[in-house]
């Protein structure tokens, strides 16, 4: 290994210690509460070393929200690089890839709603964006025909809103099983509505 790549090593690994430091620190006491000078005890370094690498924790925060954000819009591209189309009933990988994205940093995703409850809608921004510039979904024709950005924010919504509950309930199921009751939501079809009526 180049003393370049063991510098570059010991760079990442230094931000990832304060990252996660941070982020175990705004979970247990609130983001406004936590200081530089707990992230790095925290961490274990010291003060000039956090300098180092962040003006303050606001530049740390927003590293955290935009890394958190591009790995999400990432991942609803990744099972299909090379492909030019893929059958509606067939985009469960991208849907576990959501999923997983969000298990494997839940950390930083409940400190970051916890900062800002908006996460959700910039969640569906992110997606519908990602639909806009880099797939096509092509709906089966109707009369009235189905407005596109319309169905776009629909699926998107639906999409985060199921993410947010899975929020809810602490990840007490796997992504893989979020992913397929996502899939069934979305393919499947409203038999009828019964009103639960209460006797006064």
């Amino acid at each position: 290994m180049t003393m370049e790549a063991h510098t570059d090593r010991r760079i990442r690994r230094t931000r990832q210690a304060i990252k996660e430091a941070f982020v175990a620190l705004v979970l247990e006491k609130g983001y406004e509460l936590v200081t530089i000078l707990d992230v790095t005890e925290r961490a274990d370094y010291n003060r000039g070393t956090f300098y180092n690498h962040f003006m303050g924790k606001e530049e740390l925060l927003r590293e955290i929200h935009d890394e958190f954000l591009r790995g999400f819009a990432e991942a609803l591209l990744l099972p299909y690089e090379g492909m030019e189309r893929v059958e509606a009933t067939n985009i469960y990988p991208s849907s576990l890839q959501l999923f997983e994205h969000v298990e494997k940093h839940k950390d930083e995703f409940m400190a970051l709603l916890s900062i800002d409850k908006r996460l959700g809608l910039e969640l569906v921004d992110v997606l519908r964006e990602s639909m806009r510039t880099d797939m096509h979904i092509e709906m089966e024709k109707s009369d009235p025909p189905i407005d596109y950005e319309i169905m776009l924010s629909y699926r998107m919504s639906a999409a985060v809103g199921v993410i947010m509950y899975w929020a809810e309930t602490s990840f007490k199921y796997s992504a893989h099983y979020m992913a397929e009751q996502l899939l069934m939501q979305v393919n499947g079809r409203m038999d009828y509505i019964e009103f639960i009526r209460h006797q006064p």
